[in-house]
């Protein structure tokens, strides 16, 4: 079945891999003697290549249950017979696609599909397969722990990685090749996106996870891709390597592939990097950046060869390069004009220009070109729209079953967690319910919300029971607070939740558990000792349990620090992750101290800090990841502080900062994508304070303008003689500049637009221009404000919409947010929309006049 090649390649990596498996060696080389020889070359493939924390955290017949299906799969379904083998391994049969929580499901989302695609073509079994998908699984916005797909169905929701896990396993387990496809950070708005692919014909073809269509190639998201940067894929092994795709290299464990071609217009770019000699420097780490959410977003991580160069391919749009190298740097931007190599001179980051001075980029995104042009007949729309109104009917259906009013009738207050956790609702009700100790309800107000979908009660019950020796004393001193949030919670990071507290009680004579009661330091100069970390071995973004971490005795940093602070609340000892710094610390005497982030450990712990004042024009400018962010220079790189959240106060803010090298970064998007960004770099030292003045740079009005030609779509209006008629809007939008706003009558930003527009009555109504009102239906016409507005500006049109079907299709056109009503539109005659926002913004109405009278001068 397979070649004599992945043979020999299974059995190497299996080979090399075994020395870092600890204890765990032997019990999986036995295991591997009950495996036919097929399951040994697929088993030995996977333990041979999956992240090394995935064989400490995992038992080996969850593996053995993947490989078993997807030789079933290559046996039974017809399509699989003509997929290449190194296809086969990384997009059938390999378990991990993102970083999931890994469970033995591939049999449970087989069942479900098999006998709705049998007879179908591969293509028709992906589109049928992806409508499964919208029936069991819709977008939500949540934290950054990936679920696992069967938790995705049991809560009928995820984030975009989540639903394109879902999907990809859905297609995996019926032998569909499937892979996740990622965009680490869009350039043209503060957000990234995950999609997938899927291997039909010969070729690889695109849809949205969850968001099918009657087409392949087809989604909300195919504008917004050919604005990409860059748009990957990854695999878990180099095991014959996609001669067609550039292969972006290996970063730690994993393979990326470049797919932005497929998406965007792309070029090219050679960067060569000189040492302080002048000649060319080897073996220089090159990130290059993408500027999103006010910060540089790290998005491929390339070395130096010989001469000193690196190569990419990325879209066109303007591009941020950093070099480093044993404490010398260098930085600069790339653009599409770009005809030359650029060359780069290391320095040292003090002796770098631009120290303690504001310096600007004007950061161009690339535009958008219709690389996937697919358009759709109207019985195709039709058809579409009609099975995703009975997708969200079915799903929405299914998940509110699981709620169970009786139960969750004696528990008022914990209502919300009992709907929020969907198909988990016995778990947590029964961890709940067990008996009357009030801890149940404070542990469960102490996670997250995503929490509730996969917490499992004896996970729970097991934490409570072991923090509970520890309560007394935190009640009497009067730190409950601090006992519920750092010991008895369970939730240390994005880690799965265990019952680590059990594991680590056994793991630990009891000389070490006193000796760590007393020395929390001790935990931490035993973690280091004792849990090493094989970088090119793992994935860095999962984090590992500590039961994990100390089985293999291996981890990467951040899991290092989880496994710090579940070893000091199993015994008792207040501990946390700084949000945001994301170093481990300890409660005493009143405060959390560092202990991850000093050189050394000391018993006399003392904070080293300096102070940083900034002083920005007015408060509200300033929102962190979306105007500015401040991040700490740490191993050549600037690492973002996590400042969530913060506000100024009176025009100043006031931060204590380690002593370090400091990088402040401002942006203001515009409506274009470009971006308006200036940084300021400093070193603090200690007991220094440091003041800046902040520097926001706004656009003009020429920079709001866009050219974005909308689709079409049907409008219904109201003749002369009341008779109602559906035209194109493009009939309606002729002849004329226009302002369309899709109004929901009755929400706040609805009203202030409306009111604004009273205010500017005298404007509206000698605009040269048409004002078109686009809502649900007649109804809408009884809300008092709408009613006021069109009698005072009696001009203004109305029609009707299905927002279902129009409303995201136009607020992703604009790319502006579909969430968010009013959508207001300004176009010139046609359809070519110069300017949307969505949601209120102070001003907008006399924004969008003086918008029209640019944009006709323009024409």
């Amino acid at each position: 079945m397979f070649s004599e090649h992945l043979q020999r390649y299974a059995q190497e990596k299996y080979e090399l891999r075994l020395p870092f498996l600890g204890g765990l060696k032997e019990e999986i080389e036995r295991a591997m003697e009950r495996c036919t020889l097929i399951e040994q070359v697929l088993m030995k493939f996977l333990y041979g290549t999956m992240p090394l924390r995935d064989a400490g955290e995992y038992d080996f017949d969850l593996f053995l249950g993947y490989v078993r299906h997807s030789i079933m799969v290559y046996e039974q379904m017809e399509w699989c017979q003509e997929i290449p083998e190194d296809m086969f391994l990384h997009h059938i049969l390999y378990y991990r696609i993102n970083t999931e929580n890994i469970e033995d499901c591939r049999r449970f989302f087989y069942d479900k599909l098999i006998d709705r695609i049998k007879g179908l073509s591969v293509r028709e079994a992906v589109l049928e397969i992806n409508y499964w998908c919208a029936e069991n699984g819709t977008y939500e916005a949540s934290d950054n722990r990936t679920i696992s797909p069967v938790t995705v169905y049991k809560s009928g929701k995820g984030r975009c990685g989540e639903e394109s896990t879902f999907a990809v396993t859905a297609f995996r387990s019926v032998g569909i090749p499937a892979r996740q496809v990622y965009t680490p950070r869009w350039a043209h708005c503060d957000d990234n996106h995950a999609w997938v692919e899927v291997f039909v014909e010969g070729k690889w073809h695109f849809l949205g996870a969850c968001e099918p269509e009657e087409v392949l190639d087809k989604g909300w998201f195919t504008n917004a891709s050919s604005r990409a940067l860059l748009v990957h894929t990854r695999t878990f092994s180099d095991y014959s390597r996609d001669s067609e795709t550039e292969c972006l290299g290996k970063e730690d464990l994993m393979v990326y592939y470049n797919g932005t071609a497929t998406y965007a217009l792309t070029k090219s770019y050679e960067i060569q990097v000189l040492d302080e000699d002048k000649n060319p420097a080897e073996n220089v780490h090159v990130s290059f950046e993408i500027l999103n959410m006010a910060e540089y977003c790290s998005v491929v991580n390339l070395y130096t060869d010989r001469n000193g160069k690196v190569s990419l391919t990325v879209g066109l749009g303007d591009v941020h390069v950093r070099a480093m190298k044993e404490g010398l740097c260098c930085e600069a931007w790339i653009s599409p004009e770009d005809e030359d190599g650029t060359v780069l001179v290391l320095k040292k980051e003090a002796e770098k220009s631009g120290i303690n001075a504001w310096v600007d980029a004007d950061v161009r995104a690339p535009k958008d070109y219709p690389v996937n042009p697919v358009k759709l007949t109207k019985e195709q729309k039709e058809r579409n729209r009609k099975r995703i109104q009975e997708a969200n009917q079915m799903r929405e259906g299914r998940i509110a079953g699981y709620f169970k009013e009786g139960e969750a009738s004696s528990y008022p207050d914990e209502t919300e967690i009992l709907r929020l956790s969907a198909g988990n609702f016995d778990e947590i009700y029964n961890f709940l319910s067990k008996d009357q100790n009030p801890d149940r309800k404070t542990m469960l107000n102490s996670l997250t919300v995503k929490d509730y979908k996969d917490a499992r009660a004896e996970i729970l019950e097991n934490h409570l029971t072991g923090a509970a020796p520890y309560r007394k004393k935190w009640e009497e001193n009067g730190h409950l607070d601090i006992y519920v949030k750092y010991i008895l919670c369970p939730r240390v990071l994005l880690e799965e939740m265990t019952d680590y507290r059990g594991f680590i009680e056994e793991f630990f004579n009891e000389d070490e558990k006193e000796e760590f009661r007393k020395n929390p330091e001790t935990i931490w100069e035993y973690v280091k000792q004792h849990i090493g970390f094989e970088t090119k071995l793992d994935y860095k973004t999962i984090c590992s349990t500590p039961a994990g971490s100390l089985k293999l005795l291996q981890s990467n940093p951040l899991s290092q620090k989880i496994l710090f602070v579940s070893i000091c609340r199993t015994f008792g000892i207040p501990a946390r992750i700084n949000p945001v710094n994301l170093e481990a610390e300890v409660y005493e005497t009143g405060r959390f101290v560092s202990i991850s982030g000093a050189d050394e450990i000391v018993k006399d712990r003392t904070e080293e800090t300096g102070k940083l004042v900034l002083y920005g024009e007015t408060d509200n400018l300033w929102t962190y990841y979306q105007t500015w962010t401040i991040g700490r220079l740490k191993e050549g790189q600037f690492v973002s502080l996590d400042y969530t959240g913060l506000k100024f106060s009176g025009g100043v803010l006031k931060l204590d900062l380690e002593p370090g090298i400091y990088r402040l970064i401002t942006s203001v998007r515009l409506p274009s994508g470009n971006q308006n960004a200036s940084e300021y770099v400093f070193e603090l030292k200690k007991d220094e304070e440091k003041s800046v003045t902040m520097r926001l740079r706004a656009g003009s009005l020429d920079d709001m303008l866009v050219d974005n030609m909308l689709d079409d779509f049907e409008v219904t209006v109201k003749e002369e003689n009341k008779k109602e008629k559906t035209v194109p809007a493009s009939v309606l939008m002729e002849g004329k500049s226009n302002i369309l706003a899709i109004l929901s009558e009755g929400q706040e930003p609805t009203e202030h637009v409306l009111n604004e527009m009273l205010e500017q009555k005298e404007a509206l109504e000698s605009l040269d221009a048409q004002i078109i009102f686009l809502l649900q239906s007649e109804t809408s016409l009884q809300n008092r404000t709408i009613s006021k507005v069109l009698e005072a500006i009696p001009q203004i049109k109305v029609g009707y919409i299905s927002f279902d079907d129009t409303v995201e299709p136009l607020a992703r056109r604009m790319y502006v947010d579909p969430e968010k009503l009013p959508l207001l539109i300004v176009t010139d005659p046609g359809l070519k929309a110069v300017y949307g926002c969505s949601g209120y913004n102070v001003g907008s109405v006399n924004l969008m006049m003086k918008l029209l009278g640019l944009s006709r001068n323009r024409l």
